[in-house]
């Protein structure tokens, strides 16, 4: 049976993001919005509709790409997947054997998070658009089709087990229907999870040569300017929260990656310091998250090369699904990670 203690770790490639689109320029804690990811951004292509009231001239016909196609997927993915790993997190913190469930002498029962269906049947409709559109992605396109329908089948157990939990029904049925609902909840939390990890991956496959591409056309028309930074940081944020989110990992290629992320952040902080009339106003906020990033990404580099231990409190922190209160642990790198990526996605 699955291990939902590893709920973090299939998180860290999320929230994902997405390459910046030539119009302008979006994925940890058990779940909350996902990794691993890439470069993001929130506006949709532009549509070319004017604003004229006289019979408008013909848009011109933009060729699908890839960049467009991904933005739907990694949005819906952003939008769900934490959510759901959240509520599997919640249930798992009070149901201390995932394998036989609830036993009803609980002394604490915690239920678990709603998720949004409704959201989920608005990205069902959009990913069958998706996987239709140019240029194909087999791969993506197969695991985000999994991957919705895992989720809409957990959506449908989450419900009903929230509904008995958040009503206190189980005080009336001695937890005849929580333990009756165990084993299906749990079947559809293990089916969602496994879709989520190879969505995921898929997506992050597919993210990174997008933003390969835009990053290297980026630095060739415009040169090193806000726009580069900010992509490139983003970046080597990913490939250090898909490493350092790891309980172990291998030290030197960390530290290796960790340098390399600080000299362009030391970079960043130089361009933007002699070029402040240029400057976006959410850089400053951006800037600030990637400072925040590389403060725990320190914390938590320093805690596996020194072989730190988890002390008990911060043990105990960890198993009520706050471990992002801990100095040095995975979580509080991923909510960082994430915190980064929402203020990339603000420009």
């Amino acid at each position: 049976m699955t291990s939902f203690a590893g709920a973090t770790r299939a998180l860290l490639a999320a929230p994902l993001l997405l390459a910046l689109l030539a119009c302008n320029s979006k994925s940890e804690d058990t779940a909350n919005a996902p990794a691993a990811p890439s470069i993001a951004v929130n506006e949709a292509p532009a549509s070319g509709k004017p604003a004229a009231a006289t019979p408008p001239a013909k848009a011109p016909v933009e060729e699908p790409s890839a960049a467009a196609k991904l933005q739907d997927y990694i949005g819906c993915y952003n939008r769900l997947d934490g959510r759901a790993h959240k509520s599997i997190e919640r249930y798992a913190t009070w149901v201390k054997n995932m394998k036989t469930g609830p036993t009803g002498r609980e002394s604490v029962v915690y239920g678990l998070y709603a998720t949004d269906p409704e959201s989920t049947a608005k990205c069902k409709t959009s990913f069958a658009t998706s996987a239709a559109q140019k240029p194909a992605m087999q791969a993506l396109d197969a695991a985000g089709a999994a991957y919705i329908q895992a989720l809409d089948a957990m959506d449908t157990q989450v419900t009903e087990a929230n509904n008995y939990y958040s009503r206190d029904n189980y005080k009336d049925d001695k937890f005849a229907k929580g333990k009756a609902m165990h084993a299906p909840l749990v079947a559809s939390f293990e089916a969602f999870q496994k879709a989520s990890s190879a969505f995921s991956d898929q997506l992050d496959v597919e993210n990174d040569k997008v933003l390969a591409a835009k990053l290297a056309d980026v630095e060739k028309t415009e040169g090193k300017q806000y726009t580069y930074y900010r992509m490139a940081l983003m970046a080597r944020a990913k490939a250090l929260v898909n490493l350092l989110g790891e309980e172990k990992f291998d030290v030197a290629m960390a530290e290796t990656r960790l340098s390399a992320y600080e000299a362009l952040a030391d970079e960043s902080l130089v361009y933007a310091k002699a070029h402040k009339d240029g400057r976006d106003i959410h850089w400053s906020f951006f800037e600030s998250s990637t400072e925040q990033f590389r403060q725990t990404a320190k914390e938590r580099f320093r805690r596996v090369r020194d072989r730190v231990p988890y002390n008990e409190g911060d043990r105990m922190i960890m198993q009520t699904g706050s471990g992002w209160m801990v100095e040095g642990s995975p979580q509080k790198l991923l909510k960082t990670y994430n915190e980064l990526v929402d203020k990339s996605n603000d420009f």
